[in-house]
């Protein structure tokens, strides 16, 4: 029964990537905005994020959560460095003369963002538990 619950919450979480996908192409047409590319990019890019980070905190072997503590490692002293130097500048233009206010679309690519980010880090995580343990 626990492997079909799995199963069932991956297909919940591409249904999901499905309607928000389709969402963003209802708000892009109201919108008249051509960047209906750029909003899937986000949301794939969520998406795989999501998994990762499911797959990182829901190691099955004691050999898997030894390799993957020193990848998380490895990433999280990439993103610390790296990263958050280059975060910043590529904000500035967002959030100066109230730009971020006046066009709705960069708040809707975040939400989508976050969206896809956490409905796969919780099926990849649920996905990995649940077949771990059945």
């Amino acid at each position: 029964m626990q492997p079909f619950r799995s199963y069932s919450g991956l297909l919940v979480g591409f249904i999901v990537f499905g309607i928000v996908i389709w969402l963003a192409h209802r708000v892009h047409g109201e919108l008249n905005d051509p960047g209906f590319a750029q909003t899937v990019l986000i949301a794939v890019s969520g998406w795989a994020g999501g998994w990762l980070i499911g797959f990182l905190v829901a190691p099955n072997t004691s050999n898997e959560l030894k390799n993957l503590s020193q990848a998380t490692s490895t990433i999280t002293a990439f993103v610390a460095g790296f990263i958050m130097a280059k975060i910043e500048p590529s904000f500035t233009p967002i959030f100066e003369d109230g730009q971020l206010m006046n066009e709705p679309i960069y708040g809707i690519r975040v939400l989508i963002f976050i969206i896809c980010f956490v409905v796969a880090a919780i099926n990849m995580y649920v996905f990995r538990e649940f077949n771990e343990r059945y």
